[in-house]
């Protein structure tokens, strides 16, 4: 291979300073098969999935000033399933590697540490994955080219730094955010991570968005939002204004190629505070604060992250230094302007000969007690998947989020994995 090491991204620097056991930074996306996983198979499927993305085939070193990643060449570990989600990535066990492959039943789990890619480099990764699985068990499949194999062309960009390769200094930085609220609720204890899914039907979930003249990332943002100021804000004087934290995939506005992370990503806008709103007006917040989306916008962030990258005295501050001030950092500021993150990986799509074998994809995104609340989403097919996942005991939020889609018109199937608690 060309590169037997590769530096972090932008994004990813501050993931190995603030990983610990109760808080890996890491997140979920799946598939369900309509037949048992043959963990064999799933081997062989990996082992061939990781020759086409070598950058995620690699183990976290620290170097004097910057950790950097190396090389991998050991196997990568099948295992079942844990029930205790985002705790299968063990940055220094499990054969080095910063992504666990797990199954369990008809579902096979990629987990993925979040400094090595975003949530849509690792969705290319599991349609790899799945590929090739469907392929060693003896399926036909003719690729269109919407599954990154060894046949398709990998170009350079894939593993590029798209962050400090879009960097201009003379862009004006971002001004500091103001405090968000901030919701309180009773812990699970040992750690256990709360589940809720609410499976939605594509078709219907598009007609009901496009009647509110918005996208279904639209349409589901400003569901949640009226969930939370229904119950946090409607009736109830509060200090700090509700913000929902919205990734966006910033590869479309800077022609970037790079299956790393690139990630940027709004807040919404519109005050809660003191308002009787009806749903129509959070709609009208998130659609003002969607249809603002710009390039110019989103490099003013893009400066805003690599800038401090960029000064001399961080470059020269050796790395447990760095380590000491970025944990120090991320405990004080690291969720404080928003409420709760609501990332729609949207529409995947695989060649049709695979579709007889896929039920559905899922997405859930890691949680912690500094963000205890995070909600991902997935389409594929007729299939969109919420999965709700939360530190609380308590499910109220997500209930009213159902109802709303149900008054809305909405078929709503729901999933948990439900903890007995005192």
């Amino acid at each position: 291979m060309k590169n037997d090491w590769y530096t972090l991204d932008n994004a990813a620097k501050i993931f190995p300073a603030v990983y610990k056991h109760s808080d890996t930074n890491s997140y979920r996306v799946s598939v369900l098969l309509k037949k048992d996983v043959n963990p064999d198979t799933l081997l062989i499927a990996t082992k061939d999935a990781l020759k086409r993305f070598p950058y995620l085939c690699v183990k976290l070193k620290k170097g004097i000033f910057w950790y950097y990643l190396e090389h991998n060449y050991n196997d990568p570990l099948i295992e079942q399933e844990d029930p205790f989600l985002f705790n299968s990535v063990r940055l220094h066990t499990k054969a080095g590697f910063m992504f666990s492959v797990t199954y369990f039943g008809r579902r096979i789990n990629l987990e993925m540490f979040h400094a090595l890619t975003d949530g849509t480099g690792a969705s290319e990764f599991l349609k790899t994955i799945t590929y090739y699985y469907l392929l060693h068990s003896g399926i036909k499949i003719e690729n269109d080219g919407s599954i990154q194999t060894e046949e398709v062309e990998k170009l350079s960009a894939e593993s590029f730094d798209d962050f400090n390769g879009n960097y201009d200094a003379h862009v004006e930085k971002l001004k500091k955010e103001e405090k968000a609220y901030q919701i309180k609720g009773r812990l699970y204890k040992d750690n256990w991570t709360g589940l809720v899914q609410l499976i939605l039907p594509v078709d219907i979930l598009k007609d009901i968005a496009h009647k509110y003249q918005t996208t279904v990332t639209g349409f589901m943002s400003a569901i949640i939002l009226y969930a939370l100021y229904l119950s946090y804000f409607k009736n109830v004087k509060q200090k700090n204004n509700l913000r929902l934290f919205i990734p966006i995939n910033a590869r479309k506005f800077f022609d970037s190629y790079s299956l790393r992370n690139f990630m940027l990503y709004i807040r919404t806008t519109g005050e809660f505070r003191d308002k009787d709103l009806s749903f129509e007006n959070v709609v009208d917040y998130v659609r003002h604060t969607l249809t603002n989306i710009n390039r110019d916008i989103l490099l003013r962030q893009l400066v805003s992250n690599v800038k401090n990258e960029k000064n001399f005295f961080v470059r020269i501050m050796p790395l447990f230094l760095k380590d000491f001030i970025m944990r120090i950092a991320y405990r004080m500021f690291g969720q404080y302007s928003s409420t709760v993150s609501f990332s729609n990986l949207g529409l995947l799509k695989l060649p049709k000969e695979m579709e007889n074998y896929i039920e559905r994809f899922e997405f859930l995104i890691g949680v912690s007690k500094m963000s205890p609340i995070n909600i991902g989403a997935v389409s594929y097919n007729n299939n969109f998947v919420l999965s709700y996942a939360t530190k609380y005991v308590d499910r109220h939020i997500i209930r009213k989020i159902a109802t709303l889609l149900s008054d809305e018109g909405i078929p709503v199937e729901v999933e948990v994995n439900d903890l007995e608690v005192e």
